[in-house]
């Protein structure tokens, strides 16, 4: 079964196109600001790059509410600018940000402007992008606008969660790379369910820096996915309990199925998870090595 994982993560992967689009789609905005706040060659530096095409933990197919995040250090004049504002200069900046954004995209479908960011929808099947404003401090973090509740500034760090991605990705030679990207593909397959990227991402990092710190090992994907699920449902509560809980039994019969060579049915248990992305197997194989036998009611360690 590992092989279908393996063939689900190529199936969920930014081809090349697709890469290349997000590319294109926030340069070309943040040349736009460039172009009204500084002088001369567009200055890549000037922009940075978070959320998951940073971590590329981004898949397909693209949906609506997948954006590219990118920041955009704004000078320190504009800041004063709108720090001086009486009321809600974090609207006006992002307002104004949205204006400068209109008349480049006449073409685009829409440019709204919320919250601490401007987002800046393309056509469909291109990527959309999340554009948050910000100046850079010495000490490499941000301070943001927030136009909720009359207007305010935040500090932002978005340095530090990569950083920590990075640093569970190297040590588990990539695991959380592929658990976040298939992880995510459950999620836009389970549309009703509110599991927010930074929650997700959090979880998987302490459920693998507890169970899995050095990776995958020999241990298949199917056990992960399985233990994950597990781990969660003593961890999560409100809505997501029965989210949870139910990918966790459709993960359990899987592998039940997978542990008596029916990996016809396991592998349809697998697209009730995460989507017809995942290969389906049409016939069980006659001779198949069975994988590692697991007990329905697997030891879990972390209720000791």
């Amino acid at each position: 079964m590992d092989s279908n994982f393996t063939k689900f993560i190529e199936n969920i992967t930014l081809t090349s196109l697709q890469d290349e689009d997000a590319k294109q789609k926030y340069t070309g905005v943040c040349k736009t600001l460039y172009e009204s706040y500084y002088n001369g060659e567009y200055d890549d530096s000037k922009k940075y790059l978070f959320g998951s095409y940073k971590t590329k933990t981004n898949v397909r197919p693209l949906t609506e509410d997948q954006d590219v995040d990118v920041l955009f250090k704004i000078p320190q004049a504009l800041y004063d600018k709108y720090n001086a504002y009486k009321s809600n200069g974090q609207e006006a900046l992002l307002q104004e940000v949205r204006n400068i954004l209109e008349e480049k995209y006449t073409t685009t479908d829409k440019i709204k402007a919320w919250g601490k960011v401007v987002l800046v929808n393309f056509s469909k099947g291109h990527h959309n992008v999340e554009l948050l404003p910000a100046l850079e401090l010495e000490d490499g973090t941000f301070i943001i606008p927030n136009s909720e509740n009359g207007g305010y500034w935040e500090i932002f760090d978005p340095r530090k969660e990569i950083d920590r991605f990075k640093n569970s990705n190297l040590a588990t030679c990539g695991l959380t790379r592929d658990v976040a990207k298939m992880l995510k593909s459950w999620s836009h397959n389970t549309n009703s369910m509110s599991y927010s990227s930074h929650n997700r991402m959090n979880d998987i990092i302490a459920f693998l820096s507890e169970y899995y710190p050095d990776g995958k090992g020999n241990t298949s994907y199917s056990k992960i996915i399985f233990d994950y699920f597990d781990y969660m449902s003593y961890r999560c509560n409100g809505g997501l309990s029965s989210y949870i809980n139910t990918a966790l039994g459709r993960a359990r019969k899987a592998l039940e199925y997978e542990d008596n060579g029916q990996l016809k049915e396991a592998s349809e248990e697998w697209i009730k998870i995460f989507g017809d992305k995942f290969p389906k197997i049409n016939e069980n194989p006659v001779n198949e090595n069975k994988s590692e036998m697991i007990q329905p009611n697997p030891i879990r360690p972390w209720l000791r």
